[in-house]
């Protein structure tokens, strides 16, 4: 390859780096470009690579982007990112109850609940002669019939517990903090008493999973981190949308 075409090839991997940037149009090309020839061969690729991770791990955490690319480029800002999260622009593999298989799990349980049919004759009866709980009742109905993509999941956990399933990289990114919970210890009634609350799906009995992933607790509650992770939800949702 001679000169100038070596020249040519920075060029179009700068521009093909660039116009990914949220700012492109009111920033300045030239600028940009001089910090992207600064940088060597490697660390070009690996600010193009981790853009999209960058950009998903700066929505999530509720930060809009308004620098320049350049300064992206010149104090190499994507050497800050978490480690793990290299697949952050396409879509991962997630081992079943791992990190962000529980992630697109709570993703999926943020959904809204599906319309429910109404209670039976016989149900209603027994409400009305004081043997069942209206409210507990349609929790049980929900968690069997409110959210049926995290009920697949479920039964793709027992079915297959092997194959894992695909996620997107930026529901990966929301796992980055989670913690293992040990399978009937503290936290992990906390988690199930949360999910009965709600309504949701519980997980299912396997028999011999010992850990599953859940957002960390630090001292509070499953209702203020869900909360958080919602929040980190909808500014990637957002971000998605205006691209």
């Amino acid at each position: 390859m001679t000169e100038a075409e070596t020249r040519k090839a920075v060029r179009r991997a700068f521009l093909k780096f660039y116009r990914q940037w949220p700012a492109f149009g009111e920033d300045s090309d030239e600028r940009a470009f001089a910090e992207w020839q600064a940088l060597t061969p490697e660390e070009r690729g690996a600010a193009a690579t981790m853009l999209p991770a960058f950009l998903a791990f700066e929505a999530m955490n509720g930060r809009t982007v308004r620098f320049a690319a350049s300064t992206y480029l010149r104090e190499q800002r994507w050497t800050g990112l978490p480690e793990g999260l290299e697949g952050a622009g396409g879509s991962v593999i997630a081992a079943t109850f791992g990190k962000a298989w529980m992630a697109e799990r709570f993703a999926r349980l943020g959904a809204p609940c599906e319309r429910m049919p109404p209670l039976t004759r016989f149900q209603e009866l027994e409400i009305a002669e004081g043997r069942a709980d209206r409210k507990a009742l349609w929790r049980e109905r929900m968690s069997k019939m409110g959210w049926p993509a995290v009920n697949a999941m479920n039964e793709q956990a027992l079915r297959s517990p092997g194959k894992g399933m695909r996620v997107s990289g930026e529901i990966a990114l929301l796992a980055t903090d989670f913690e293992a919970v040990r399978v009937g210890g503290g936290n992990w009634t906390e988690w199930q008493a949360e999910h009965e609350r709600r309504g949701w799906p519980w997980l299912p009995e396997t028999g011999w999973q010992e850990w599953v992933y859940f957002p960390r607790l630090d001292g509070g509650t499953p209702a203020d981190v869900l909360s958080v992770f919602f929040e980190k939800l909808d500014g990637l949702r957002q971000r998605e949308a205006a691209e």
